[in-house]
């Protein structure tokens, strides 16, 4: 086993809730993109150069306008609708009032809220707060990470984020078609490299002669991010006619795990705990390092250390063996 030196500090530990950062690279195989997502409510548009997802991170007014309403006709039903236009009545009756037609103001007059992945220009464009204008950026400056909080079930959570790197009051919470924000990202990551061909699915289908023949056009120029799955081109033709350029060899990691083996989930090992690793006696972080758990009861669970050496690993309750693996290009 590689020898490491693990550094943790409750201090450290704070920061990283706030520090969660996701690099530029397809990390994972995306779920096909099947045409039945093509629809209002999900992705609003999608082709060869534009994809347009509606975002959800703005809720429904409406919701507030039946509050309100609720809230007044339980309130006149309980003391008297006369009573609520007497004080102190009266009072609950003008803020109902006005969360009604904050509400229905609101409806009326709110921006639409949309993520646009430009694949053609490389610009990224999420949704303010609000009112707020939207932030359009390079795609490549985009700062994403994931932020986990409790749902209805109790369970933690992972939502995908972002936040512009020189306006830190901009940012929103990032949608796509899995339930796994990792998922979610390595897709945004794979459409948004235009030197690599369309992600899967069957609604991508239209479009993959088209970007073929650019590609091919601009003489298949190397893929601007990193991948470690393989990103193949829809025929044999086309890939071996790409292959004259650049293959998957050249620009895919190579990581290959045994049966049975698993990644590490933040959903499901809820009491892994963070730390941090560091080359011996130097203070340079062990970055980007895949890692193997070996357990006593012989499960195997993958994970990776980030860029500053941290770490998810089991509580010490656990009888394992911790690995650092270098991967084959």
């Amino acid at each position: 086993m590689e020898k490491v030196n693990p550094k943790t500090s409750r201090l450290q530990k704070f920061k990283k809730i706030f520090d969660n950062k996701l690099r530029h690279q397809i990390e994972n195989s995306p779920p096909d993109v099947i045409k039945k997502y093509i629809h209002g409510s999900l992705f609003k548009h999608l082709d060869d150069s534009k994809v347009i997802i509606c975002s959800q991170a703005q809720g429904s007014p409406l919701g507030i306008v039946f509050l309100a309403l609720f809230i007044f006709l339980f309130l006149g039903f309980l003391k008297g609708f006369k009573e609520m236009f007497l004080f102190p009545g009266s009072i609950f009756s003008i803020i109902c009032s006005l969360l009604i037609l904050f509400g229905i103001i609101y409806k009326f007059t709110i921006p639409t809220k949309e993520i646009i992945l430009n694949r053609e220009t490389g610009m990224f464009t999420f949704p303010g707060y609000m009112w707020r204008r939207e932030a359009t950026l390079p795609f490549q400056e985009l700062i994403v990470g994931w932020f986990g909080a409790g749902g209805v079930t109790g369970n933690l959570q992972m939502e995908l984020v972002c936040r512009h790197p020189k306006e830190w009051k901009k940012g929103a919470r990032l949608y796509g078609h899995s339930n796994l924000y990792y998922e979610n990202w390595s897709f945004y990551v794979w459409y948004m490299d235009k030197n690599r061909p369309l992600p899967p699915g069957d609604a991508f289908d239209p479009y993959r002669e088209k970007d073929f023949l650019r590609r091919k056009a601009e003489g298949f120029p190397p893929p601007l991010y990193k991948s470690y799955i393989p990103t193949p081109e829809a025929t044999l033709d086309q890939q071996a006619e790409r292959e004259q350029y650049w293959t998957d060899e050249q620009y895919t990691e190579k990581f290959e795990r045994e049966e049975g083996s698993e990644w590490y989930d933040p959903e499901i090992h809820t009491d892994w705990e963070e730390t941090w690793f560091y080359e011996p006696n130097t203070n340079i972080p062990v970055a980007n390092r895949y890692v193997k758990f070996v357990f006593k009861d012989r499960r195997i669970i993958y994970s990776k250390s980030k860029e500053d050496g941290s770490l998810y690993e089991p509580p010490e309750s656990e009888d394992f063996e911790m690995q650092f693996i270098n991967i084959k290009k």
